[in-house]
């Protein structure tokens, strides 16, 4: 299976979890809402099997350039998109707005969103529809790249405040 921007999700998925995930020592302290400990750890397992999911779709060589998968490695990769799209709809809404404002539009309309039509692209490439999977795949990244913008501006307050330090 050919993939066009498998680049792409690998850094969506490795910056949108690098700070979750190296914060959370701090995951058990009192000052963060005890009834969002179970969304903030659907929320970090949802970036990560995501990012699971795009180091699969990579050449061993890390040359970024498109590759046939093999089918066996073509089946975790479905599973973990599909691991972190149900993870998302675990997450609150409320955990969300609490974290920022803006958190909730960014998460679940350009990165899973962004996801979700970059999977059904990868499924119409598979059924032998090119066109249609190409342009699922470029609409997807160009949602996940609204994400990653939004985060690179703002990952260092929305970790801080989801891995308070006191």
């Amino acid at each position: 299976m050919k993939k066009l921007f498998p680049i792409l999700l690998v850094v969506v998925a490795v910056i949108a979890g690098y700070h979750f995930l190296n914060n959370n020592e701090s995951a058990t302290t009192s000052s963060f809402p005890e009834q969002f400990t179970d969304d903030r750890a659907n929320f970090v397992q949802s970036i990560t099997v995501l990012r699971e999911s795009s180091d699969l779709t990579q050449p061993s060589n890390n040359s970024g350039e498109a590759f046939t998968i093999p089918k066996a490695t073509e089946q975790q990769i479905y599973s973990k998109i599909e691991e972190g799209i149900a993870l998302s709809k675990k997450v609150d809404d409320a955990f969300l707005d609490y974290i920022h404002p803006d958190l909730k539009n960014y998460y679940r309309n350009k990165l899973i969103v962004g996801n979700e039509i970059y999977y059904e692209g990868i499924k119409a490439n598979n059924s032998g529809d090119i066109p249609l999977g190409v342009q699922k795949q470029m609409e997807g990244n160009n949602l996940m790249i609204e994400w990653i913008n939004w985060w690179e501006s703002h990952n260092k307050d929305l970790a801080d405040k989801a891995y308070p330090k006191n």
